[in-house]
């Protein structure tokens, strides 16, 4: 038993040992794997972080977004508003239009029988001017004769007013002639 003892301790010194390396090997993987898992940690930390300052930068787009949203929804209700303000514009100037329409049309109506009417009265009067032109002939046709008959009345006046002096010159030698002289 006595080298039993002995034996046995080296044995348990063996054992001791392997146990020793094993756990030193277990605790350079547990270290390895605790180094792996700081890594991880540290990367995911950083991650995290970078998700965080997404997470931060996409809530300020989200508000922002918010804002022009609200600010767009104010819009479109003013552009409606604005729509439903021009549409009715746009019906009433329709129908503005369609009177004005009516009107011209009228008013083409009236212009076309006011040219009409000053076509016949330019036919007459051009009618009427043929008609002054062949009286104002006329009349200095007559007025020629006139003035021809006037002259031949005035060379006949002459020609009595000559007769009646030779006459009365005649009637007057004729009487002398005739009366004796007095004593």
């Amino acid at each position: 038993m006595r080298k039993l003892l002995p034996n046995l301790l080296i044995i348990f010194a063996l054992a001791l040992c392997a146990l020793n390396a094993i756990q030193w090997v277990r605790e350079a993987n547990l270290r390895m794997d605790l180094a792996k898992v700081g890594d991880d940690l540290y990367k995911e930390k950083q991650t995290v972080q970078g998700l965080q300052a997404i997470l931060k930068r996409s809530d300020a787009e989200v508000l922002r977004l918010d804002t022009l949203k609200t600010e767009l929804t104010g819009t479109v209700k003013t552009n409606r508003q604005e729509i439903a303000n021009l549409t009715r514009q746009v019906d009433r100037l329709d129908k503005e239009v369609e009177v004005d329409r009516k009107q011209i049309e009228a008013y083409k109506e009236a212009m076309e029988l006011a040219n009409q009417s000053i076509k016949k009265q330019n036919d007459d009067i051009r009618r009427q001017n043929e008609d002054l032109k062949q009286l104002a002939e006329e009349r200095n046709a007559a007025v020629v004769k006139y003035n021809k008959l006037a002259g031949e009345y005035n060379d006949l006046v002459k020609q009595f007013n000559k007769l009646q002096e030779d006459f009365s010159k005649y009637v007057a030698a004729v009487t002398n002639a005739a009366t004796p002289p007095r004593k």
